[in-house]
């Protein structure tokens, strides 16, 4: 998210337990490719659709089931091409139409991997039941009572914006930015710019939509 960060904290869950990755660079194909061709309007769902070769009535209205990346994805399912999407768009290759309902444009990163001149190696989602359990509790706290309907409320607006552009809520922020955010209660785009987690692009595509709902519980 044009963030930089040096890494190797030891610390945190992917130093202590490093991920497992695969050689997505031909499914990072059929998606890119999927969503040029599709005209770079449309989210992660309809994408979906297009590669399972699914007849919906969004498919049918756009004549997507006559593009060449019609049902070339069958050998993985819609919950591992959520995955891939949603790593493509963190990985930089995606960027999310924010004024456009969602839809996924390609980005300059993209064109060496549409090339083959690039690979693409993706993260091993978890399947469900093989998570490790934590040893202790990540969640976020902050002070109870009068900041309960605060907090709802920005949970509410980064899931409303997570649902409009079909990628999960911490794509948008994590829970610890939002928990900055409750603290500090930034009044402007200068401020809020300073809290951890919101870089210049995120700054840009959400920092004026969750201002709003600061305004709006004053």
């Amino acid at each position: 998210f044009g963030e930089d960060h040096a890494g190797g904290c030891g610390a945190c869950d992917n130093c202590l337990n490093p991920p497992q990755t695969w050689d997505a660079s031909e499914a990072a194909q059929m998606a890119l490719s999927c969503v040029y061709r599709s005209g770079q309007r449309f989210g992660v769902g309809h994408l979906s659709d297009i590669l399972l070769g699914k007849l919906t009535v969004q498919v049918e209205k756009f004549n997507h089931q006559q593009i060449s990346t019609f049902a070339i994805g069958k050998a993985m399912n819609a919950k591992q091409w959520s995955g891939v999407f949603r790593q493509l768009i963190a990985n930089g290759l995606l960027s999310v139409d924010v004024e456009g309902y969602g839809g996924l444009q390609l980005t300059a990163l993209a064109r060496p991997v549409l090339r083959g001149e690039e690979k693409v190696w993706l993260r091993k989602d978890s399947e469900a039941g093989e998570r490790k359990p934590r040893t202790r509790s990540t969640k976020p706290t902050f002070a109870a009572g009068a900041n309960d309907g605060l907090w709802t409320a920005l949970k509410a607006k980064r899931m409303e914006l997570a649902r409009e552009q079909g990628v999960p809520p911490y794509v948008i922020f994590h829970d610890s930015t939002l928990v900055e955010m409750l603290s500090g209660r930034p009044r402007n785009l200068d401020e809020m710019g300073r809290i951890s987690g919101v870089g210049q692009a995120k700054l840009t595509r959400y920092g004026e939509a969750f201002l709003q709902v600061f305004r709006d519980e004053n």
